[in-house]
């Protein structure tokens, strides 16, 4: 440790060795037990990288990262350069004035206006979903949202112009992409043994190859000369404020990979610990049935499922239970300081936001399911980023609360699930996802 710097408590010993072996395919339970013996920030020193991390689940010190001095943190090789290699220079993997310029660009296709447009889309595609459940079946619900969500970021990207093959393929490569990448992501120095089996070049042409779809699907709109009103034509029409051109047909297609990507991730992940929280907590779905009861025509429509509710309620705590964006790591541009601590360039921070949004510090009963505890939360100083914060606040928010309270609302507007589980099993990857959901709906109208 360098004694110019003044860094939290540093994980040392057994306790260190531990950390850095178990915490590789364990880190929900490994962050979290060295948070709870040494507080709400540590240091720990990687000696195989010769890293310096510090972990941190307290609120102010996310806070600054992320918002006060964002300027002084760009997303780490993790993130930019590891997954870059696979999906290019988007809005997920990008940093600096290149990241800033493709914000300024794409932001405003995502304003709240523009995705109320999508909804009779995201409804067609749910109504046909949901039309395959029967009387009673048999469901392993994550199966099921990874595929309804993908099926939905498909159509709102490119409306009719994407088929169901073109839909399976991309999703099984993507698929097979993303596990490569997260074992490069989580175990770095396995990235050799990786290159010397030529698994990464494989997984370079995969990459390559779902890109080639992509671009065949621009080639298509432009020659139909069609307009569609969806995320596609939003990308094809916005224009660079400095020099009026469009995206070049590169970015493009990277953007959407991403969008692709992000897109259904992270969304079906949430559905699965929504539906979960729900089936564990009968008075929430009573409460929420009669929401949906009462309002009537309405239930459906994009302002209302905009608007505060207890639909929204129900996804906010699930997200606080178990948030997909488990954690946001960034490195320091230069040296940097925050109340007494104090640490050098190149320094890894991992804001544990899991850690953040049970921390007893900010919550009453944190592990609890309580959906009202939201009825007052902008009277609150409230510790709750589950789409991260500052100016890399996720730009598919609005997206993806309105295709969530939609789904949910559609379901449970005919629909009971009954889960199998009475408790989730979760894996951190990338993102925090439960490893299966298995139970019975039951239609009750049938």
């Amino acid at each position: 440790m360098n004694p110019k710097f003044n860094y939290p408590t540093e994980i040392k010993g057994n306790r260190k060795l531990y950390s850095l072996l178990k915490g590789l395919n364990h880190p929900l339970e490994v962050i979290s037990g060295n948070h709870q013996s040494v507080g709400d920030s540590y240091y720990i020193k990687a000696s195989f990288t010769d890293k310096n991390f510090i972990f941190s689940q307290d609120k102010e010190f996310v806070e600054y990262i992320l918002k006060q001095n964002h300027k002084n943190y760009h997303k780490s090789e993790i993130q930019s350069v590891t997954l870059g290699k696979y999906l290019g220079k988007g809005l997920l993997t990008n940093n600096g004035k290149d990241w800033l310029k493709q914000r300024r660009l794409i932001q405003p296709g995502f304003s709240k206006a523009k995705i109320a447009n999508l909804v009779s889309i995201m409804e067609e595609e749910i109504d046909k979903s949901l039309e395959s459940f029967k009387s009673e079946s048999e469901v392993d619900l994550y199966d099921f949202f990874h595929s309804l969500a993908f099926n939905i970021v498909a159509k709102t990207l490119f409306s009719s112009d994407v088929d169901e093959n073109t839909v399976n393929e991309l999703s099984k490569i993507i698929t097979e992409v993303q596990e490569v990448s997260t074992k490069e992501v989580r175990l770095p120095f396995y990235t050799q043994i990786l290159n010397i089996f030529g698994v990464i070049d494989k997984n370079i042409e995969k990459s390559k190859r779902s890109k080639a779809i992509i671009q065949s699907i621009l080639d298509k709109r432009r020659t139909s000369k069609e307009e569609k009103n969806d995320l596609l034509d939003m990308l094809i029409q916005t224009r660079y404020e400095d020099t009026q051109l469009p995206m070049s047909d590169e970015q493009l297609v990277d953007e959407m990979l991403i969008l692709f990507i992000a897109g259904h991730e992270t969304t079906a992940n949430a559905l699965s610990f929504i539906f979960f929280e729900i089936s564990q907590n009968p008075k929430a779905e009573e409460k929420l049935k009669k929401e949906i009861e009462n309002e009537e025509e309405m239930v459906f429509t994009s302002e209302n499922l905009m608007k505060k509710s207890f639909t929204v309620n129900i996804i906010k705590e699930a997200m606080r239970l178990h948030s997909p964006a488990w954690a946001i790591d960034r490195e320091a541009l230069e040296d940097d300081s925050f109340k007494e601590y104090s640490w050098p360039k190149g320094t890894l921070i991992i804001l544990y936001i899991s850690g953040l949004h049970r921390n007893p510090k900010y919550w009453e009963h944190p592990d609890s399911f309580i959906p009202e505890r939201f009825e007052d939360e902008n009277s609150k100083n409230f510790a709750y980023y589950p789409f991260g914060a500052g100016p890399r606040l996720c730009i598919g928010e609005h997206f993806a609360m309105m295709e969530m309270a939609l789904i949910i609302r559609k379901f449970y507007k005919r629909f009971t699930f009954i889960s199998y589980q009475k408790k989730l099993e979760k894996k951190a990857l990338v993102t925090l996802r439960p490893i299966s959901l298995k139970g019975k709906i039951i239609n009750n109208l049938a």
